[in-house]
């Protein structure tokens, strides 16, 4: 075995022979040696510190590292129609700011199958059920195949612009360099190039920023080592984790404009977790406006519960931990949601639903009480298919739930929460109902039959989404029909506002007006709109690169606040 101690030469003409044998003890008790070879200049920035990864989906702290099992997260789109892989990144963790070329140093171990160490010149960002892909570069290792991988994404689709397939043979441990020279990147084994790939120039951001994944139905693998250091005469310098509790004390935001109201409503939003952790403005605003959060989707049963043995808490528990730690409430979304049902639930046998619906929602539930002040038991139970509503239809979308256990499941679902948390509010939440028609017609004799049948429903969210033209909320229409949902008992809340459009004199009538209403009538508890800004909502084209931003939000894609801003101000004064 061959040791090797990287000097500068006068130090190691006068060093004692006794110091390198410090040298090579304090190494190897720090994880510095890989096959017993040391060299110091290669150790770099240690990014394996165990606080950093503490949320990061999968992730366990071991005695030998970090240990990832593979979670098969994807992405069903909105239709239904794509399941995009969704593999997760340390957003709650160090990522680098580097300038020049640079070089990443990793050990990987205990490699069941396949590794994927993944860095990313920006976060991915997660636009209500698609993925935006961020320049990066995907390096995977088939230990079964002998195979090592290297795909480059160059923020200009969802798949890869650039893929290289390499030969190699792999021991029990991997440790290898991937080094960014110029306009290339090398992965290097024991100083032999592995492979080459042009960089497509993803890491112009100047920023780095780590993922990990495996092969699905794996036990996964331990990364050993990561560290970071400078080549030649750049820079690399480590961004920690910022303070994620901001300044409430402003009296024109809209929380304590709501709070000084009489009325005293939650006003909240629909929050994504990754801006939150990596836009400074986004959580100034999320935080410093807002009374109450929605998880966009850290909640959904796709996200949070990816395969039938494995629940991913980790990106909710950090939602609920920021929300806390800023005083706010937590509105969670959803438990039982047809268009966010991972595949696994979906391909389920009939006569197994009932169980496997009971068992997420008792272990959702469960795991946040008391934290979690109210939740979406069922998200959007009504149809789109106008047959469903005729000849004493009752619009029910015809889901698995529906087709394993017909209308009771609704019964089973708000039971099943209440019996978990009997202190959270359960709300049924719907699109399309705050106007006459066909929809609250069909919402209405819904919650009559649950009400008359002891289910535990507390309250009914109007999700008022205004799309486009004609798509408006009729005020008079929307108070009605909360004050018929009060005659039964139940509260009300608008839960998912925004209003798309380029004229202003729109956004603050349909924005303002939902606003009065809620401020009127007094079983109405929260004001949230579905989103803080353009530049991250979900009205945000899918499948588009560029990105088109949506028009619909209270900040624009500058998070420059716009006039119905204001407006809502001006109202809760």
């Amino acid at each position: 075995m061959q040791i090797k101690i990287n000097f500068k030469p006068l130090v190691t003409l006068l060093m004692p022979a006794f110091f390198i044998m410090v040298v090579f003890v304090g190494a190897a008790i720090f994880g510095f040696i890989d096959y017993g070879f040391v060299n110091l200049s290669d150790i770099g920035i240690n990014l394996l510190q165990d606080d950093g990864w503490l949320y990061f989906p999968g992730a366990q702290i071991t005695n030998e590292g970090v240990h990832f099992e593979p979670l098969g997260r994807v992405i069903v789109h909105q239709d239904g129609s794509v399941a995009q892989p969704n593999p997760p990144l340390n957003l709650s963790g160090q990522h680098l700011k580097v300038k020049g070329d640079f070089r990443i140093r990793a050990t990987l171990i205990k490699i069941d199958k396949q590794a994927s160490l993944r860095l990313y010149a920006s976060p991915p960002i997660v636009y209500d059920q698609w993925r935006y892909e961020a320049p990066s570069i995907d390096i995977n290792f088939d230990v079964e195949k002998n195979i090592i991988t290297a795909r480059i994404f160059d923020g200009n689709a969802n798949t890869s612009a650039d893929i290289r397939i390499y030969k190699a043979f792999f021991d029990s441990k991997i440790a290898i360099f991937l080094e960014h020279k110029k306009d290339q990147i090398d992965i290097v084994e024991n100083g032999y190039v592995l492979l080459t790939i042009p960089d497509h120039d993803i890491f112009d951001s100047g920023e780095v920023w780590f993922g990990a994944d495996g092969a699905v139905g794996s036990t996964g693998w331990t990364l050993a080592l990561l560290s970071a250091q400078v080549i030649g005469k750049g820079s690399v310098e480590v961004i920690l984790v910022p303070a994620l509790v901001v300044d409430q004390s402003d009296p024109n935001s809209l929380r304590n404009l709501a709070e000084a109201n009489m009325r005293k409503i939650k006003i909240g939003a629909a929050v994504a977790l990754e801006p939150l952790l990596t836009d400074e403005q986004y959580r100034k605003l999320a935080l410093g406006q807002f009374s109450m959060m929605t998880p966009e989707n850290s909640m959904k049963p796709e996200f949070i519960h990816p395969m039938q043995n494995i629940y991913d808490f980790a990106k909710a528990d950090l939602f609920v931990d920021i929300a806390l730690k800023n005083n706010m409430a937590v509105h969670g979304h959803a438990l039982v949601y047809d268009k966010s049902t991972p595949d696994w639930m979906v391909k389920t046998p009939k006569e197994q639903r009932q169980e496997v619906m009971v068992s997420h929602i008792e272990n959702v539930v469960k795991h946040f009480k008391g934290q979690v002040a109210e939740w979406d038991v069922v998200n959007e139970p009504l149809s789109d298919k106008n047959a469903l509503y005729k000849n004493g239809g009752t619009g029910l979308k015809q889901d698995i739930w529906f087709e394993a256990m017909g209308e009771e499941y609704i019964d089973l679902a708000f039971n099943t929460a209440h019996k978990a948390d009997p202190s959270a509010k359960l709300y049924l939440n719907e699109y399309g109902i705050e106007n006459d028609g066909q929809r609250w017609d069909a919402l209405l004799s819904l919650v009559k039959r649950l009400k008359g049948r002891g289910v535990p429903i507390d309250g009914v969210g109007f999700e008022a989404h205004v799309y486009g033209d004609g798509d408006y909320i009729n005020s008079f229409q929307l108070q009605n029909h909360m004050k018929i949902l009060a005659g039964l008992g139940l509260l009300t809340r608008i839960s998912e506002i925004d209003v798309t459009g380029d004229d202003p004199a729109e956004q603050i009538n349909q924005y303002v007006s939902a606003l009065d209403i809620c401020l009127y009538e007094s079983n109405c508890t929260s004001y949230t709109t579905w989103g803080i800004t353009d530049l991250y909502g979900s009205t945000t084209r899918s499948d588009r690169y560029p990105l088109v931003y949506g028009t619909s939000l209270l900040w624009d894609k500058d998070i420059k606040a716009k006039p119905a801003y204001a407006s809502l101000q001006k109202k809760l004064k």
